[in-house]
Formats: C-alpha cells, sequence, structure tokens
C-alpha cells in the first residue's frame, strides 16, 4: 500500500518545493485525500495545518479499534525512502501491534484519537524547540489522511506511530537503554493510554518535550560521548598560579588538554611552555564556560575543572538532561531562571535571553531552595525585617562584636508587645538562638540588606529576589553568600526591565522614587515566572557547552547507559584516531 500524504499548502515557497523530497508515487496517492485536507489557518509554524479530523469530527473519540490490516500498512510504509532517516524498528513495530491484535492507539475510525491528535500537535512545537527531523516527515504528518476507511485509518496509523517511535527521546538517544529502546516506548504508549489524558501528556513530555534547552543538550550529547569513546583528555598537574606571560612546565599538558576540547586549535598544541597570548585566550574561554573568573590567571579551580574526567562530564549532560526533563514543561516562553551552580539570573523570551544579571545564592549551610512562582511585585526601597534565625544568630553576633552595629545600619527593635526597644538596653551576650524575644526592622536605604529593590513571589521557603549593599561580592568567582535568597547585581535594572511596559513607570519615575528613599509597591501589568533551578550542564542560547561545579553535591551521577559502553567497547576494539577529536567542537568558533 503507497504511503498517502502531500503538502497541499500553497503560500510559501518553501512549502511546494517540499513536494519535491516525497516520491512520486507517494504523491499520487497524497492527492487521493486532497479534498479531506484543511484550507490553511493562522498558526504558529508553517509547516503545521492540522488534519481536518480535529475540526469536522467533532471532539475526539475515545473509541479504539482493531486493524486487521495495520500490518501490511506497516510493512509498505518500511519500503518508503522517505522513513530511510527515522530510526524506525520496523520488527519491533510490527510485533507490537500483531502482540495486541492491531489495535489502533493513534487513530479511531473517524479521526484522530486523543494521544494521536496530542502527538500531531506537538510535533511541529517540539521540531521549533531543536528536534531534529527531515521536513517530508513533518509533512506527512501534517498532511496525515482523516480516517475513512480501514484501509486509510492503517495508514494514517502507521504514519503516526513510526514518527512517534523514531523521534521519542528514549528510542533515538542514549537516555533509553539500547536493547530495549523501541519496546520502552510502544509498551510506554498502551500504559499511558491506560492513565487516560494524564498519561499521555506525562508521556509527550517525556518523548516529545519542547523546552528548548533539553533539546540543544541532546543534539549536543554525541559529540561528549565521541570525546569519551576516543580516550578523552590528559590530565593537567596541579599549579598553584600561572599568570599569563610566564614560562613552566605545565604549559604542554594545558595545550593538549585544550586541543581536545577545541578551545585551542591543533596547529598550537606544541607552542611550548610560554604560556603565550593564544593559550591565554584558550584558557579565557575554558574558564567562561566553566563558570570560573575570564582573567586567564590559572589557578586549583581552573586546573579541577580541566582535570574533571570525559566520563565525568558525559555522565553529568546525562544526569542534567533527566533534570530537564522533569523541569521542563514548567517553563514558559517568557520565564525568569536563577540557576543556583552558574550563579546568574536570565529572563528567557522565545529561548533568547533579553536580561541578564550575575547572582549570589545561599551559603552551603543556607542553601537556596529550588522552585517555581511568579513575580508581582517590585518593591522600590524595600525595608527588611530579619528572619528569626538570622536576627537571633547573624545580627546578634554582628552586634556583639561592634556595640552599635545595628543603629548604624539602620535597624529598629521591637519587644514581643510590639514596643520600641534600645540596643544599649539589651545584654547582647545573654541573647541568641532559642532566646531572642525581639523583632529587628531595618529602614530602607544604602545600608539595607535588599539593596534597593525586592521582586516578591509566593513561595514556602520566604526567599526572594533583591539587591544588596556588599557589591564587591559580585567580583568573586564562586558566589554562595546569602542565606537563601538570590541577590541580583542589578536590581534597579531588572526593575526598569519588567516595568518597561508599564507607561505609568517610566526608567526616569523609578530613579526618581528610588531617591526618595520610601518604600513604594508596583504591581507588574505582565507577572512573570521564575524558576530557581539547579543546572550543571547545559547548552547555552549562543550555543555553546556549558558546566558548572556541583557547589550543593546534588549530583548524584548516573551509570553510563548500556548505548554507550557498547560502543566504548566497540571503539576500543577499532583503529583510534591519532590526532584529537576537537573538530567535534568546532561549533564553538574553534
Amino acid at each position: 500500500m503507497p504511503c498517502a500524504y502531500d503538502v497541499l499548502w500553497d503560500e510559501a515557497d518553501m512549502i511546494r518545493s517540499t513536494r519535491s523530497m516525497i516520491p512520486a508515487a507517494l504523491l499520487a496517492a497524497g492527492l487521493a485525500f486532497a479534498p479531506l485536507q484543511p484550507a490553511l489557518a493562522e498558526r504558529p509554524d508553517p509547516f503545521y495545518a492540522p488534519p481536518s479530523a480535529a475540526a469536522d469530527a467533532g471532539p475526539v473519540a475515545p473509541a479504539l479499534m482493531h486493524l486487521p490490516n495495520l500490518d501490511a500498512a506497516i510493512t509498505e510504509l518500511a519500503k518508503d525512502p522517505l522513513f530511510d532517516g527515522v530510526p524506525v524498528v520496523w520488527t519491533g513495530l510490527l510485533n507490537f501491534y500483531s502482540e495486541n491484535g492491531g489495535l489502533a492507539h493513534f487513530t479511531t475510525p473517524t479521526g484522530l484519537s486523543e494521544l494521536g491528535q496530542k502527538f500531531h500537535d506537538r510535533l511541529p512545537k517540539a521540531v521549533s524547540a531543536g528536534l531534529q527531523i527531515h521536513l517530508p516527515v513533518q509533512a506527512a504528518v501534517a498532511a496525515v489522511p482523516v480516517p475513512t476507511s480501514p484501509d486509510n485509518q492503517a495508514l494514517a496509523e502507521a504514519i503516526l506511530a513510526a514518527v512517534f517511535v523514531g523521534t521519542a527521546v528514549d528510542a533515538t538517544s542514549y537516555l533509553g537503554e539500547a536493547d530495549e529502546r523501541g519496546a520502552q516506548i510502544l509498551a510506554a504508549i498502551s500504559d499511558a493510554q491506560g492513565k487516560g489524558s494524564e498519561g499521555i501528556d506525562s508521556l509527550l513530555n517525556d518523548q516529545l518535550p519542547t523546552y528548548y534547552r533539553i533539546w540543544a543538550l541532546l543534539n549536543y550529547l554525541p559529540k561528549q560521548v565521541a570525546l569519551f569513546e576516543h580516550g578523552g583528555w590528559p590530565k593537567v598537574p596541579t599549579v598553584k598560579k600561572l599568570e599569563p606571560g610566564k614560562s613552566d612546565g605545565v604549559v604542554p599538558a594545558i595545550r593538549a588538554r585544550l586541543s581536545v576540547t577545541g578551545e585551542l586549535p591543533l596547529s598550537e598544541m606544541a607552542g611550548g611552555e610560554l604560556y603565550d597570548p593564544t593559550l591565554v585566550a584558550a584558557v579565557e574561554l575554558f574558564q567562561r564556560n566553566h563558570g570560573l573568573n575570564d582573567d586567564g590567571v590559572i589557578g586549583g579551580r581552573t586546573i579541577e575543572e580541566m582535570n574533571v574526567t570525559a566520563e565525568e562530564r558525559v555522565q553529568q549532560v546525562l544526569l542534567n538532561l533527566e533534570r530537564m526533563r522533569e523541569e521542563g514543561p514548567k517553563y514558559e516562553p517568557r520565564h525568569l531562571i536563577a540557576n543556583i551552580p552558574s550563579q546568574e539570573v536570565k529572563v528567557i523570551e522565545d529561548g533568547k535571553v533579553t536580561f541578564y544579571t550575575k547572582a549570589i545564592f545561599g551559603k552551603l549551610e543556607r542553601k537556596s531552595p529550588t522552585l517555581s512562582s511568579v513575580i508581582h511585585t517590585v518593591k522600590l526601597n524595600p525595608d527588611w525585617t530579619a528572619p528569626a534565625k538570622i536576627a537571633a544568630i547573624d545580627e546578634v553576633k554582628r552586634e556583639r562584636a561592634t556595640p552599635g552595629f545595628l543603629d548604624a545600619k539602620g535597624f529598629t527593635i521591637y519587644d514581643r508587645s510590639g514596643n520600641r526597644v534600645s540596643a544599649d538596653s539589651i545584654d547582647w551576650h545573654s541573647v541568641g538562638p532559642g532566646n531572642f524575644p525581639y523583632t529587628l526592622r531595618q529602614a530602607p536605604g544604602p545600608e539595607n540588606a535588599l539593596g534597593p529593590v525586592k521582586f516578591d513571589f509566593p513561595n514556602d521557603h520566604a526567599v526572594f529576589l533583591h539587591g544588596t549593599p556588599t557589591v564587591k561580592l559580585f567580583d568573586k568567582q564562586d558566589r554562595f553568600f546569602s542565606s537563601g535568597c538570590v541577590r541580583t547585581q542589578q536590581p534597579v535594572d531588572l526593575a526598569k526591565f519588567l516595568l518597561q511596559d508599564d507607561p505609568e513607570w517610566s526608567a526616569t519615575r523609578i530613579d526618581e522614587v528610588l531617591k526618595t528613599a520610601k518604600t513604594t509597591l508596583v504591581r507588574l501589568k505582565n507577572p512573570l515566572p521564575v524558576h530557581i533551578t539547579y543546572m550543571t550542564a547545559w547548552v547555552d542560547e549562543a550555543g555553546i557547552m556549558q558546566f558548572r561545579k556541583d557547589a550543593y553535591s546534588y549530583d548524584d551521577l548516573p551509570s553510563l547507559p548500556s548505548g554507550i559502553t557498547e560502543q566504548l567497547l566497540a571503539s576500543a576494539q577499532a583503529p583510534q584516531l591519532a590526532v584529537p577529536i576537537w573538530v567535534l567542537n568546532e561549533d564553538k568558533g574553534k
């Protein structure tokens, strides 16, 4: 049975050109269904045309049926050259449907099942997020024939099932076990449908994510695996401190290390022991991509990052892929992300960074929590009521060490009845944790612990984003100094950014209010989702692989999947490359 699909849209030359990529016989078969295809309507992707089943057949029919001719449709589809580049295990697909008697999962006699419709609608979104799949295959799904008979229902079922299995994360990447990838996905289909809408949504979130970062990292993973398979990189001896322009016996090892991962061109690998400008530039690039101060000075932290093994880097990528897969459904097209290991805050809009600032996160004994919420309010010139624990420990310790500290920093002290109390009237050596019957409130001003601006969002941890008077801390390489909140380096600029669509709050007015030292609350016209997260490996918005130290020791590195270990065994038996495969990182511009 020939495959029946065609791109019947006339509004874009690119789309018309896809016809030439579809075999003529299949195109002719597709035209037989032309009257069933919908007219072009507004849609976010030019390659996406919803099947008329959704519009013409009303609500998605829940009934599934057995298709006795489904095996024939799958067998014919397997012969179609269009699917040569789609990693479908056709025998496994045939066995799956044979074992369940040909029960359709993606279609009904009159349209698409809930799974079929949701997969059909989701595919172009995943493509926009970074899923790599040939345009004609996308077109085949977009123009899937509307079931009007058992024959074309079987064809539609075969197309959707094949493309689903050929794009599912666990079936096409190292996240799935090599010997179970196809079976794993097919079993998940039946299990998901048994759980209804929630199960189907969960399946698609896992196997066809629409979070752009997970696809960027998935697409990069084979390069990281290849580096590991070919022996990784040489270990760099410890050096206390190496500055540009100096000579040292460790320099050749650094050259060899960076030539493997592409920061240093191979032509510079034999440059001798002088720490020359070309190597300095390579080290600075390495430092930037590993969250280090990119000053070119080589010390303990730089050597530490260079000596993380290739195997650990692969494990780190796999771990963070699973984190992204779990968290991805939470991320809106526009959101603020505060990543603890990278110590930075970004506003992301449709996969692009529109605002960036360095950040300070919780110290190791008071870790910042991971959470998701929404920023509704910007508070200009905030006051600050010290949390009970911080007041009883930190502020008491400071007052003991420097009598008059609280007065100098603008604190007012209240007893449990709300009466003001003089700091001089308190014996600071007799109070502390478990015995501190006071409230400490700090007035707005240059010494206020929250800085000039606070960004409020509801959460169970009593944390928020804010500024800080101790701006010199942002020069530090590892910035874990807070008691759990996120301190931002540019709070005023962030406030202006978030209020830029409010004509009542121009940048000039914000500056004027800040000069008054009067606490002022401003509600955002467009509340901004906020996510405090923990990612130690990702591909950034410029396409560069990033790694960060596991500051909170949260990374429980997984074992390598069987697919990687099998390839490692095969590569060990094959002739090895004579030169490092730094070319795998050529997308870094090196």
